[in-house]
Formats: C-alpha cells, structure tokens, sequence
C-alpha cells in the first residue's frame, strides 16, 4: 500500500503539469517504472493504460473550458494514431540511443524557442500550420515507441503560432485517442506473444492503480488552470518544461 500511495502521489503531480502545460504525465510516470526494472515496453503499456481514464478527464476538462481547436484535434488524432500504431509495432527496432539523441536534441532547440517566444512576446511560426499532419504523426510514433506525445506535440503546435491554451488543449484531447490506439496495439501484441511481459502484468497493477487515482484529480484541474494562465508566463512553462526535459533525458542516457 504505501508503493500505491507513492505513485499515486507521482500522478497527482504528473497529471497536474500535464493538464496545465501539455506535457509530463508519460515522461515522469515511465521514469518512475523504468527506474523500478520494468520491460520498456511494458513500461510504455502501463503508462498508456494509465493514460486512459486520465488523459481522458483531462480531454473532458479542456472541453468544458473551452480550450480546443476542433480542426488541429481531427488532424492529430487521425495521423497520431497512425504514428501510435506504427511506432507500437516496431517498438524493438527503433528504440536506441540515436533516436533519443534526436529527440532530446529536438526539445532543447524547440524549448529555448518557445521560452524566447514567451519572453519577447512574439510568435514565431518554426512549422506552417499544414505540418499539424506531421506533427500528429511523429508525436504518436514517438509515444508508441516509449516516448512521450506532449513534448513533441505541444511544444510543436507552440513553434506553429498556435495559442497556448489551445496548444495545451487540443494536444491533450488528442492524446486521449492516441493513447487508445497505443494501447491497443500493445495488448494485441502482448496477446499475441509479440513481445515478453505480457504475464507480468500484475508486477505492475499497483503502480498503474496509483497513477490512475492521482492523475484524475489533477486531470480536472488542468484544463482550468490553461484556461485562467496569462499567455507569456504559460508559454514560457512549457519551454522550460520541455528543456528541462531535453537535459534530464541527455542526462540519463
């Protein structure tokens, strides 16, 4: 029980950042598994499993506070699930030391963007608003091959111009249907003896539990808090979330 209560902690916590600045929820709650020895893939599993019934409150709360662009949500929910698929079932094959160095690489150069965009008040459009299929499709590739959807995806939406609160929205309710499409393909698999670790399943219910219950709290306040944020201090939240992130990823390599 008290493994419980700590993860149920972590994903108050995790939730809480994830809802408000778009990202965090899969970085620190696959951290935390990983560091206990469970599988990689096992871990993205679990982590998506948890995301269900949070990223799903957190979907409902950016919807009742009107933090949605329904034209950016279609394009990342269809291409992000096609990414989430595709990146689920190659999982073996692409995780490795060259693609996390591009990723890490990708969110310090976007973070340090977005933080200067946020402090000089300005817009500064990395991506024309046509990349949003892009942007979809890496982010779920990335997230089902163990990564995680909102650095890539928020931060990516911020470097096109999009608001903030509608950046963090529209990324967190699309992330609800792509972490579906993951998990998905990560049961089929399991089921079907693609990978190992299917049994082991109960190493971590507990864990998954935690997060669970932590997370759906926090998940209902975030959408409020995008909503009430003023724009540069929320924009300049997430670029050094996303730095943040960049270094602590180089540094644990």
């Amino acid at each position: 029980m008290h493994e419980f209560w700590a993860f149920a902690l972590v994903g108050f916590f995790a939730q809480l950042v994830d809802g408000a600045l778009g990202m965090g929820f899969g970085v620190i709650s696959a951290s935390v598994l990983l560091a206990q020895g469970v599988p990689p893939a096992l871990a993205s599993a679990s982590v998506n499993a948890a995301k269900l019934p949070t990223t799903g409150t957190a979907a409902l709360s950016h919807y009742m506070h009107k933090n949605l662009d329904w034209h950016i949500i279609v394009v990342l929910c269809v291409f992000g699930a096609l990414g989430g698929i595709i990146g689920a079932t190659v999982l073996t094959s692409l995780k490795g030391k060259t693609l996390f160095v591009l990723i890490n690489t990708y969110l310090l150069f976007i973070g340090g963007l977005i933080i200067y965009r946020g402090l000089r008040d300005v817009a500064p459009r990395l991506f024309p608003k046509g990349f949003t299929r892009l942007i979809g499709f890496a982010g779920g590739l990335i997230e089902g091959i163990g990564g995680s959807w909102g650095p890539i995806v928020t931060t990516s939406l911020l470097g096109a111009g999009t608001e903030s609160r509608y950046a963090i929205g529209s990324s967190n309710f699309s992330e609800f249907v792509v972490s579906i499409a993951v998990f998905s393909t990560f049961v089929a698999a399991f089921a079907l003896g693609y990978w190992e670790g299917g049994s082991d399943w109960h190493a971590v219910a507990w864990p998954v539990a935690g997060l669970v219950l932590g997370g759906i709290p926090a998940a209902v306040m975030g959408g409020y808090l995008s909503k009430i944020a003023p724009k540069r201090p929320l924009t300049i939240a997430v670029g050094l979330l996303a730095f943040s992130i960049g270094i602590y990823r180089f540094a644990t390599m």
